[in-house]
This record gives C-alpha cells, structure tokens and sequence, in this order.
C-alpha cells in the first residue's frame, strides 16, 4: 500500500477509537461518520456510490450549507473496513478509458469526503 493509504486508515481507525471512548464518557452523545464519493468528470459531477443510476449532480451553494452537491448519497459507515468496501464500490463505478500512455486510464477527479456529526445533549436539549 501506498504511504498516505496507511495514514488514511490510521487516521480513520484513530477517529473511530476515539468515538468509541466518548461515547463511553457519554453514552447520551451520539456521533455519526458518513462517507460519500464523487468523480468530476468532463467538467459533470457524478455519485460513485449510485451504481448504475448514473447522472450528473448539480453543485449547489446556500448561506447555511456552503457548496455541496445536491444529491450526493451518504452513506454512514462505522469502521475503516466500511471505508475500505465504500472506496471499493465508489472505484469500480469510476470511469475509465484508454489513453496512448495507459490502458485503463482515469480521465476523472475523484473526491472522497468522510463527515462527523456529532451532537452532544446538554440538559434535555441537543
């Protein structure tokens, strides 16, 4: 494996550690990691994670959320073995095409984004 997939899965694995300790701390808390995986490609976005629902996504921006995708699924995963399989998924549905130097060359930017939610109870309230 590469240098920074190493420092991926002990960073991820480190965050999970981590949640699993808080949520010991305080069981009243929840926290929450999803995963989500696009390829910008000819200048369109799509969902690696669709499957063969393939269609280009907008990308939106508001006051509350800055820019995001409009319909970019996100799926919660609880372990770097789910990132692995996620990552696995989202790269079988990349595209790909024969260029002159590489047979199964990627035209595309892929974007991996791992979000946490957490949400800390605090007198009855969230």
């Amino acid at each position: 494996k590469q240098w920074y997939q190493r420092r991926v899965r002990v960073y991820c694995e480190d965050l999970f550690i981590k949640m699993g300790e808080l949520k010991k701390e305080a069981p009243e808390n929840e926290y929450q990691v999803q995963f989500s995986m696009l390829e910008i490609y000819n200048e369109s976005v799509f969902d690696l994670l669709a499957g063969k629902q393939r269609k280009a996504l907008k990308i939106r921006q508001s006051k509350a959320r800055g820019f995001f995708v409009q319909g970019l699924k996100k799926t919660p995963v609880g372990s770097y073995k789910e990132i692995e399989d996620r990552m696995a998924e989202g790269t079988a549905n990349r595209t790909v095409a024969a260029t002159k130097m590489n047979a199964t060359s990627s035209r595309a930017h892929t974007v991996v984004e791992l979000t946490l939610t957490q949400k800390i109870k605090t007198g009855g309230a969230n």
